[in-house]
């Protein structure tokens, strides 16, 4: 057996970044990643970010985890699986627990996140993360999208006439929160459509 066999391993958290983000997210696992590359592209999420807080004994629960700042309030972010099973009483008690630190809980589970087409949609986005989109066709798209309204990212590139890929570069303004694109109803295409913001 070789030395290097032997040496114990630390794993590091993996980090999620995204304009909405104050700081980089620590993240353990896919799911949790998968859930928030589709928060972050949510118009409805205005901020996300990590919460580092005590454990409540009654009911058990940690405070620590990503919170997301919606426009109805903010949510501590669970992932599971599975959903866990609670009694109306233990999530009462744990309702209020939240609430009297101005939180509430969003639990999603493994079928929530992967349901298509959103969970295809939000990973497709994503991989354009670190696409260029120069200044000139920045412009050029959202002077179209102020004017004309929401539209397809076919229309959009016959109107815009941008220097670039038009589908790598609305995924990546979407990264930015620059524009909105429509995840949830269909594949992402040339019929998606594109809000500015």
């Amino acid at each position: 057996m070789r030395p290097t066999q032997l040496r114990h391993r630390v794993t590091m958290p993996s980090l999620f970044v995204s304009c909405k983000c104050e700081r980089a997210i620590p993240m353990h696992g896919g799911l949790l990643r998968y859930a928030l590359q589709q928060a972050a592209l949510e118009p409805s999420v205005r901020a996300i970010h990590y919460r580092t807080g005590p454990a409540i004994e009654c009911p058990r629960v940690s405070l620590d985890g990503v919170v997301l700042d919606r426009v109805d309030g903010s949510f501590l972010l669970r992932v599971y699986e599975t959903r866990p099973k609670r009694s109306e009483e233990e999530l009462a008690l744990l309702t209020y627990a939240l609430e009297r630190r101005g939180l509430r809980l969003l639990e999603r589970d493994a079928p929530d996140i992967l349901r298509e087409p959103l969970f295809s949609n939000a990973r497709t986005v994503w991989t354009y993360e670190r696409y260029r989109v120069s200044l000139t066709d920045r412009l050029r798209i959202s002077v179209v999208l102020e004017e004309e309204g929401p539209q397809s990212i076919i229309e959009l590139e016959e109107r815009a006439r941008p220097m670039c890929d038009i589908l790598a570069a609305v995924c990546a303004l979407a990264c930015e929160d620059l524009v909105r694109l429509n995840l949830h109803h269909a594949p992402l295409g040339p019929s998606t459509i594109v809000l500015g913001r």
